[in-house]
């Protein structure tokens, strides 16, 4: 039996619990500050979480932050980090001042950061901040693909996929979680896992904008959006994603498997990010849309298109990447951080 200790009481965080408590592993899941609520009504009925709408397996602890100790992490086999990307630094600090020896980390969450001029992932931000405390690059993991935390939840199939440096790190953990209904594969490419897991939030915003903005004329019963559109966008965003995971350091054919092609084929179905490019698709401005119908939610896309902006434009300006091979990144970024209209313009993009 494993014990693992899950830092963040949301969506994600509870819905990873369930497939290792079904193993009949030891888990305590830690809310943050702001899972208050989560943690008090866990604690009272593990019939139905409040956010996730799902029963959590009585096996799993819930726990207040408040009660988080250097004896929580020193009795812990491995830590789970499952909170929002804003998160992602209160995390470092508790991981810093709580967690007394080194323990593999394991990623949920998904970001990329500015650093030094580049961009660096969620993973590598994570190492470098606990390397004086004995955490290397090979202890630290990510998970991607297309998981919905709900359907998770209720023991739907959903494949994932688990990134890192050290193989046998990566198959004890698999070995720890696998179920028949969590199905994990395991990659060496670790970049670019976790930049086609933090890349499908941003490009998934164009394409389920493609979704409101055309429409079927004359509609058939029980189908209103036209769907070519949408097929178009997301071959492209499909594309400019292993473009984009080759220049991060990873490899492109990454972009092609659960990590990106089926993550953003699912954060296009649904989640805050399409909301938000279903909105931008019916014309409504990014900023009414953020202070409006998406007031108070996290926008991982709307994020990543922010970071990814400057860095870009630099590997543009330095020829090492070809603006016209990125259409759909470019008219995220004019939309995300100059506020203009989100227009896709099919006849630059050259389909093969």
């Amino acid at each position: 039996m494993a014990r693992l200790l899950i830092l963040g009481a949301g969506v994600m965080g509870s819905a990873i619990a369930v497939p290792a408590a079904d193993n009949g592993h030891q888990v305590t899941l830690v809310g943050t500050h702001l899972d208050g609520e989560i943690i008090k009504a866990l604690k009272a009925d593990r019939s139905r979480h409040p956010r996730l709408k799902a029963p959590i397996p009585e096996a799993i602890t819930p726990l207040e932050i408040e009660a988080l100790s250097s004896e929580s992490f020193r009795t812990a086999d491995m830590v789970i980090v499952g909170v929002s990307s804003p998160g992602i630094g209160w995390t470092i600090d508790k991981l810093r001042s709580l967690m007394p020896e080194p323990r593999p980390i394991a990623l949920v969450t998904k970001g990329l950061q500015p650093w030094e001029g580049r961009l660096r992932s969620f993973t590598e931000s994570v190492a470098e901040a606990l390397a004086d405390q004995g955490v290397t690059q090979r202890m630290v993991m990510g998970i991607g693909g297309p998981c919905i935390a709900k359907e998770l939840a209720d023991r739907q199939p959903t494949a994932v996929i688990f990134a890192g440096q050290d193989r046998d790190c990566l198959e004890r953990f698999r070995d720890t979680m696998q179920t028949a209904y969590y199905r994990v594969a395991l990659s060496d490419d670790l970049e670019g896992v976790e930049v086609c897991a933090a890349l499908k939030n941003f490009l998934a915003i164009a394409v389920s904008a493609m979704w409101t903005r055309y429409r079927e004329v004359n509609p058939q019963p029980h189908k209103t959006k036209a769907m070519n559109p949408g097929a178009a966008a997301f071959s492209q965003a499909v594309r400019e994603m292993a473009g984009l995971a080759r220049w991060f350091g990873g490899r492109s054919e990454t972009a092609y498997g659960v990590a990106g092609l089926g993550d953003l084929n699912v954060t296009v179905g649904g989640g805050r990010n399409s909301r938000l490019g279903f909105l931008l698709g019916e014309d409504m401005a990014l900023e009414a849309a953020l202070s409006g119908p998406l007031s108070g939610e996290t926008l991982e896309g709307a994020d990543t298109g922010l970071v990814l902006a400057a860095p870009l434009e630099g590997a543009f300006a330095a020829g090492r990447l070809d603006p016209a091979d990125y259409p759909i990144t470019r008219a995220l970024i004019a939309t995300i951080r100059d506020g203009k209209p989100l227009a896709i313009d099919f006849t630059a993009i050259d389909f093969v």
